[in-house]
């Protein structure tokens, strides 16, 4: 269980919570701008996610594999309540547009964020795009609880505008879970490349959330 140990030491060290920006969101000092811009960016990553999911999908060997990360991308993109339909509430409640979202240019940072998760889709071996999958949503329900929190008590947003993070804190649970008894699987004969795409993929969120300023004086 050496590379399952690698991959926790690596998302340890650079869990979402403990970067700036989140510690910011939690204490309520995040500048507003700065949670709307994030609003306006991370959309990009949000509306691919379900095609991420069936890249790798189409590239995996393995029926269990492929079933896992089919129903994944169902999770992610059915009904009138998709994942990226609760964001775009959520940007709603923070007073934009949908359009706005939906239109926005990618800065440089969620480029890279995206060009990241679509070198781990279509370009690493199988094993690393799911490692780079759980780098992330193993992160969601601790992450999703964090921000409901502060954003209840800090930004006024609740109910609706919340849902988002609600329906994250519970669903990646499951997807986390599913994720690494698939890596759990693999790491004896691809443990190289899953600890180097869990590397890649926390590099790429960590270089996303500093684009946002996390004080109101680097805002300025």
């Amino acid at each position: 269980m050496a590379t399952l140990t690698q991959v926790d030491e690596r998302i340890a060290a650079k869990h979402l919570l403990t970067h700036p920006f989140y510690l910011a969101w939690t204490a309520g000092t995040l500048p507003r701008e700065s949670l709307v811009e994030y609003a306006r960016q991370y959309y990009a990553f949000e509306a691919n996610l379900p095609r991420f999911l069936t890249a790798i999908h189409s590239r995996s060997e393995n029926t269990r594999v492929r079933a896992t990360l089919l129903a994944n991308a169902w999770d992610e993109e059915h009904g009138e309540t998709n994942h990226a339909e609760l964001w775009l509430r959520f940007a709603e409640a923070l007073g934009l547009s949908r359009t706005d979202v939906q239109h926005a240019a990618m800065g440089g940072a969620t480029r890279t964020l995206v060009d990241t998760y679509w070198a781990a889709a279509l370009e690493a071996p199988v094993e690393g795009g799911i490692a780079a999958l759980y780098a992330y949503e193993s992160q969601l329900p601790a992450v999703s609880a964090s921000k409901m929190e502060g954003l209840g008590r800090h930004y006024g947003i609740a109910g609706d505008g919340v849902r988002f993070f609600e329906v994250h804190r519970a669903i990646d649970v499951h997807h986390a879970a599913a994720e690494r008894r698939m890596l759990v699987e693999a790491s004896a004969t691809n443990g190289d490349a899953i600890v180097e795409w869990t590397g890649r993929a926390l590099d790429a969120w960590w270089n996303f959330l500093d684009a946002f300023p996390a004080n109101a004086r680097s805002a300025a």
